[in-house]
């Protein structure tokens, strides 16, 4: 049995149901949620086994869903630009100045209370805790389901969500804010409930992500490479980005996919790599030699010892990367410079043929763009770059 832990991020938490949908596809079982803001949101979704419906509204999410805001408003809202107002409203809230203005949250709240079945999520079995921060008292709450008053868990969950540029309501007199800023990752809530197989979805949201000893615990994490967008970027079509990534990133590490931007099966023959490097000829050696500016030594040892080194140095590729590591990042490079479909799983010889189309059906360069990669090669500005990547693409492959 996992537990999940899914970190905060208002509007990027359009990400969590792109991972969850993967997770049910790879038949994982989550025993236990734990989530701040948006996470614990998605987290009583998932914990009253409602995914589909959570799904539903992501995936048609806009602002009027969220907040009663003017159009002028959420134009600000999407620029990122806050008010002189909005920011007072921000350093009060932190500072305990409690006052009545803020973005008027209304429409979510109402969306929880004909979502959230409260007696389902208690009834569950799973265990489900959130975090959030009680301005009253100066205090931060991480608590479990059967903490939260009978009746009460959308104040909690909302409690948990409202971020300082929120309009808040009170809970039993006191007020709250959002609990990103004490622990927007709280993995320490599963792991003291005794869970040792976590996994962790992260959104990379402004807030506090406490350390923590992982020692003894099976983590797998799954965290996008992309910008998610903006925390109040309540955006149909950036939300649907989001889930898609969010499912092929939960994919891609459940199934142990390869690849930085695209997802891409294991080879899975070691000596695959090495067996074609070594059947490179003289001629294309050559080639790379030059590119390289590499004088005097024997082919073989050059591709091996000095080109492929500087080829990993231009691609971003870890140290101690072995060769086939190396060769889907250079796919996966070819592959973003040529546009290829990204959302789909590829096996490495479906992505090589899609790559082979492109450098095939592409007029080649006029005949001087070695010389010029030659004489910029010591700069490796972005451009020349990706200049050597098609180059030692097209010799290579």
């Amino acid at each position: 049995m996992y537990g999940l832990v899914l970190e905060g991020g208002g509007a990027k938490g359009a990400y969590h149901i792109g991972v969850y949908k993967a997770l049910i596809e790879e038949g994982i079982e989550v025993k236990g949620i734990a989530g701040t803001s948006v996470g614990a949101l998605n987290g009583a979704m998932i914990a009253q086994s409602d995914f589909q419906r959570a799904y539903e509204i992501w995936h048609d999410i806009s602002y009027s869903k969220i907040i009663n805001a003017s159009e002028e408003e959420v134009k600000r809202i999407k620029s990122g630009r806050l008010s002189k107002e909005d920011i007072s409203l921000l350093v009060d809230n932190i500072r305990g100045f409690f006052v009545d203005k803020g973005l008027d949250i209304t429409p979510l709240k109402n969306l929880l209370l004909e979502l959230i079945d409260e007696e389902k999520i208690r009834n569950s079995g799973k265990d489900f805790g959130i975090v959030t921060v009680s301005l009253t008292d100066l205090k931060p709450l991480e608590i479990y389901i059967e903490d939260i008053p009978s009746g009460q868990l959308v104040e909690y969950l909302l409690a948990s969500a409202y971020l300082p540029v929120f309009k808040s309501e009170r809970i039993d007199g006191k007020r709250y804010i959002d609990g990103g800023i004490y622990n927007n990752l709280p993995v320490n809530l599963l792991k003291d409930k005794g869970y040792k197989d976590l996994i962790i979805v992260r959104t990379h949201a402004p807030g506090i992500v406490k350390k923590m000893n992982f020692d003894g615990l099976n983590i797998i994490t799954i965290s996008p490479k992309d910008n998610l967008g903006r925390v109040l970027d309540f955006d149909t079509e950036t939300a649907r980005y989001n889930i898609k990534l969010g499912y092929y990133d939960g994919l891609k590490a459940l199934r142990g996919l390869k690849g930085h931007h695209y997802y891409i099966e294991s080879i899975n023959d070691e000596d695959y790599i090495i067996d074609y490097l070594l059947s490179l000829d003289e001629e294309r050696i050559g080639k790379l030699k030059g590119i390289f500016k590499i004088e005097g030594t024997p082919d073989k040892r050059a591709l091996f010892e000095l080109i492929i080194p500087k080829l990993s140095t231009i691609l971003g590729v870890e140290k101690g990367a072995d060769y086939e590591g190396i060769f889907i990042s250079l796919l996966d490079r070819l592959a973003e410079i040529y546009e290829i479909e990204r959302f789909k799983i590829y096996t490495y010889q479906e992505l090589l043929n899609l790559v082979k189309e492109n450098l095939i059906s592409q007029e080649y360069e006029k005949v001087g763009i070695i010389d010029r990669i030659i004489e910029k090669v010591d700069v490796l500005s972005l451009l020349t770059k990706r200049e050597i990547i098609k180059e030692v693409g097209k010799i290579i492959l």
